[in-house]
């Protein structure tokens, strides 16, 4: 693996790692050992490394020759440009335009187009953010009044709850109203209607007052209706 050649130029028949340092025959079935070994110096690190005395010195002598390449060319160009004498007459005048503006027209014209174009399309980025804005003020307008219907629905439904809870309340109250009326003061009111008729009788069952009779049975009567949930008759 010698420094200052090509691969294809290299007369080395096998190939060397340049890891390892071992020559094989083929790299794509190498099994590197990983362990580096430098083969110009015999050093532990990689073959390529610039830390290699021999590829420094390698290095070294290449750039020597090369600036002495250049230093030569240089030397050589500026030998030739002191033996070239300018002469104007060896070089004939350009013909003049006979018109600049037939130069010049075409390049103006693109120019125009493009800047009408360019005009055209600023236009048309105004309008949109014209639109834009329309339809960002849309939006927000739109945020705004659904949270206001949001705010009403919850309103409407925590009225709809208190609502619901004072119904309850009134239900439970008639309930206990109504059986406190139909279990305690009706069957009250029968026992002393009861009593009274009996009192209003004499010793035969006939009644003392007819009329007071007939005001006890419609009395009767009312409170069967009551009972019934019928309406009072007059």
């Amino acid at each position: 693996m010698a420094l200052g050649h090509f691969k294809k130029q290299c007369t080395q028949i096998k190939e060397t790692c340049r890891t390892c340092g071992n020559q094989v025959d083929d790299m794509k079935n190498h099994r590197c050992s990983k362990v580096e070994k430098c083969v110009h110096c015999e050093q532990n690190r990689k073959c390529s490394s610039l830390k290699c005395q021999v590829v420094k010195s390698f290095r070294a002598e290449l750039t020597r020759k090369i600036f002495q390449v250049n230093n030569r060319s240089s030397s050589d160009s500026r030998l030739l440009n002191k033996n070239v004498i300018f002469n104007s007459t060896n070089f004939p005048p350009l013909p003049v335009p006979k018109s600049s503006t037939l130069l010049l027209n075409p390049m103006m014209v693109k120019l125009d187009e493009l800047i009408n174009k360019l005009s055209e399309v600023k236009d048309r980025l105004d309008n949109f953010e014209a639109k834009h804005d329309k339809f960002e003020q849309f939006i927000f307008d739109k945020n705004r009044y659904d949270e206001t219907v949001i705010k009403n629905m919850n309103d409407v439904y925590n009225n709809y709850m208190i609502l619901k809870k004072d119904v309850v309340q009134q239900n439970l109250f008639i309930e206990r109203h109504e059986n406190l009326f139909f279990k305690l003061l009706i069957p009250m009111l029968e026992d002393v209607l009861t009593f009274i008729s009996s009192q209003n009788q004499n010793q035969k069952g006939n009644p003392l007052d007819a009329d007071f009779k007939c005001r006890i049975n419609r009395y009767f009567i009312q409170i069967k209706k009551a009972t019934e949930g019928k309406p009072f008759s007059s």
